[in-house]
């Protein structure tokens, strides 16, 4: 799917495969950095719906122009809105409340001293910029067929 290829390609390598954080949930001791990064990169569900988003929305985007259309922000905005939706609830599947996981977070941005912590490649993915790259990848594979 284009969009994994896409988000893998610009997002992975901000992942640091040493962090872990641990919890106590419903299945005992849980690593969820490990745990999401499996399920970003290997959940079919969420990568047909990323996929399904991009190409039922990517007929807005224009791929001759630089110009930033005020439907961009709107469609981008909705990307944003699934995109929490499904890490609100992989997080919560896994017996961790939004909450701790923003704590987990923090903390990890705050121990790391060069900056690179796991949860960057998740700001990554609903930056814009990696956004738009999406979307107008998907017309162009659009406009090919």
């Amino acid at each position: 799917a284009i969009c994994r290829k896409v988000l893998t390609a610009l997002v992975h390598p901000y992942y640091r495969q040493s962090a872990t954080c641990s919890f106590s949930s419903k299945m005992g001791k849980d690593t969820i950095l490990q745990d999401l990064e499996k399920w970003f990169f290997e959940n079919d569900d969420f990568a047909n719906k990323m996929e399904e988003f991009a190409m039922n929305n990517c007929d807005v985007f224009d791929v001759d122009s630089t110009e930033q259309k005020l439907e961009y922000t709107t469609v981008y905005n909705e990307f944003r809105a699934l995109f929490e939706k499904e890490l609100e609830g992989f997080v919560t599947s896994q017996g961790v409340t939004p909450q701790e996981f923003s704590q987990v977070a923090q903390k990890e941005a705050t121990n790391s001293q060069d900056g690179d912590t796991p949860f960057k490649w998740i700001v990554a993915t609903s930056d814009y910029e990696v956004f738009l790259q999406m979307m107008q990848d998907e017309k162009r594979k659009k406009m090919e067929k």
